[in-house]
């Protein structure tokens, strides 16, 4: 029979599957819809940064407002974005396995520990802190770019919606698993579920 603190660590690492599924598998199926679904108001951000005349703005908001076909075809045609778009895939795909691999510890969780400490603590620790960085030195970069042209930086203040939803929702995985780990610690050393 498990102890409460096992199946306490074992919510955790399903949940934490059912995460990494649920976003490997919305990435891998299409990131252009998973972008557009957090992009809310980047018509309004282009406006404001345009900083133009109200031509300027209206054009900037057509420009941002590309519909699914139109931005594949810019992908296909672009020597950047394109593998960009392929390697998101691909890395979305590892985390759809590795949400599927969280499964393991379920059945035996002494035996796929050293998993659950990947998967659930180093994975979403370097991820978290990974995207802290980037949502930092872009604000960064993008005050610096703003001040450099005359011109508030106040729409890049708010950074990218995905970017910090990620960040915090791996962050959240990150405390729950370690949580976790440290509540069966001590049954883990004495070989017990």
């Amino acid at each position: 029979m498990r102890s409460k603190s096992t199946n306490v660590l074992q919510g955790i690492v399903l949940l934490t599957g059912i995460v990494y599924i649920i976003v490997g598998f919305s990435f891998y199926a299409s990131p252009y819809r998973v972008f557009r679904l957090f992009s809310v108001g980047t018509e309004v951000k282009t406006a404001e940064a345009a900083g133009g005349s109200e031509e300027d703005g209206v054009k900037s908001e057509e420009s941002a407002d590309l519909s699914a076909e139109d931005w594949l075809k810019q992908i296909v045609n672009d020597e950047i974005i394109s593998p960009l778009y392929y390697v998101i895939r691909v890395f979305a795909a590892l985390l759809l396995v590795s949400g599927i691999a969280m499964v393991m510890p379920l059945f035996d969780p002494l035996r796929y520990r050293g998993l659950v400490y990947y998967n659930g603590l180093i994975y979403p620790f370097i991820s978290a802190v990974s995207m802290f960085l980037f949502i930092h030195s872009q604000k960064s970069i993008n005050m610096e770019i703003a001040s450099d042209a005359g011109k508030g930086a106040v729409a890049w203040q708010v950074g990218h919606m995905i970017m910090t939803s990620l960040a915090i929702m791996f962050t959240i995985l990150f405390v729950l698993t370690a949580i976790g780990l440290m509540i069966t610690r001590k049954q883990a050393r004495e070989g017990k579920e």
